[in-house]
């Protein structure tokens, strides 16, 4: 199994439910195994969303650009955008010992993506960012 999938989604609400669609019935016909397939779909929502919430200080329209690659050894996928600096991995993650309703708002998205992918990697290149994550298939 070898197969590549890039699309762009626009900062826009409207945009993200059609590129999760369409991810997810390209992973189901790619037969992806669950935990990578659900890592890739967590991920698209939660760094495009991201993205779109505090990426720009404009009202332009932006793209980011997604790709996911499949291989025997697993999934990498790809986040690419051209909003502020943003590296995930220098965000503190959540403290899980308080109760629910004493967390802040935010930053368990990030931590879940942390947790379940196998490497999470961050690089500002220019005026992008891009945000890489390795999914090993288990045997």
């Amino acid at each position: 199994m070898s197969a590549n999938y890039s699309f762009e989604v626009l900062n826009s609400f409207d945009a993200l439910s059609p590129a999760m669609d369409n991810l997810s019935l390209w992973l189901e016909k790619q037969q992806t195994p669950q935990a990578a397939a659900y890592l890739a779909l967590l991920a698209l929502e939660e760094l495009v969303t991201n993205c779109i919430k505090y990426g720009y200080d404009d009202s332009a329209q932006h793209v980011i650009q997604v790709s996911v690659q499949l291989s025997e050894s697993g999934m990498i996928l790809v986040v690419e955008d051209d909003g502020h600096p943003f590296n995930p991995l220098e965000q503190a993650g959540p403290d899980t010992t308080l109760p629910m309703e004493k967390r802040p708002i935010g930053g368990l998205g990030i931590h879940m993506l942390r947790k379940m992918s196998d490497r999470m990697e961050y690089a500002r290149e220019g005026d992008r960012n891009r945000v890489t994550l390795h999914k090993a298939n288990k045997t």
